[in-house]
């Protein structure tokens, strides 16, 4: 539609009498003219431009580039577990996704490290105690307290029970696999292994007691730092 007025005309090219001017038509002329289309109705209509191609028109979008999701190998995954890498990675600013990074990513090792840890040493331990000694003895309670320290040390955040929990059960588990060689001509199964757990768990009920309470102590104070 142009600028300028002109007659306006019904369907067929019959004249109605009224005069017409387009939305930006100026002078004389336009003054006293009908404006053949409203705002409302210009803006509406694809077919219809306003003449000022900035006078309306809708702001451009930006186009942002996608944020590259990198996937850890099994090697990464494991180099991510380590708390310098850690902070090596978080210094680089790479996102990892289905890796170590975000809500497993403190510091630490897992809960399944902690286990392995504790348990592994104590019933290792006991074994070479009971092959030395001929019992589960107090070089058994040594290991246990060490492992018991290092795991309550290492253990990550959300895992702090398992460093409580472990000492006894590993203790447990080295008496009933390892206390099995100690144990003589077996007349009773079940009575021979019944006092041999109760009596080899009561010799070392103050290793066990100490584990656990160092390992209580030592994550308490951790937690008081986490908060």
């Amino acid at each position: 539609m142009s600028d300028g007025t002109a007659a306006g005309e019904a369907r067929g090219g019959a004249p109605t009498g009224r005069l017409f001017r387009s939305l930006r038509a100026d002078g004389d002329a336009a003054s006293g003219a009908v404006p053949a289309l409203s705002l409302d109705q210009a803006v509406g209509l694809k077919t219809v431009t306003l003449g000022d191609k900035e006078f309306g028109a809708a702001a451009p979008v930006p186009i942002l580039e996608p944020v590259p999701i990198v996937t850890p190998s099994p090697a990464e995954d494991t180099f991510l577990d380590d708390p310098v890498a850690d902070a090596a990675v978080a210094v680089a600013g790479t996102t990892y996704v289905g890796g170590r990074r975000g809500a497993h990513a403190a510091p630490g090792i897992r809960a399944s490290g902690v286990w392995l840890v504790v348990i592994g040493v104590t019933v290792l331990v006991a074994f070479a105690d009971v092959t030395v000694v001929g019992a589960v003895n107090w070089i058994t309670g040594v290991a246990l307290l060490a492992a018991s320290i290092y795991g309550a040390l290492m253990v990550r955040r959300d895992d702090w029970p398992i460093a409580v929990i472990a000492p006894p059960l590993a203790m447990f588990l080295a008496v009933i696999t390892a206390g099995q060689l100690t144990l003589g001509p077996i007349s009773d199964f079940l009575v021979n292994e019944t006092l041999m757990i109760l009596i080899t768990l009561g010799n070392n009920v103050l290793s066990v007691f100490g584990a656990t309470v160092v390992a209580f102590v030592i994550v308490l104070v951790r937690r008081s730092r986490w908060s």
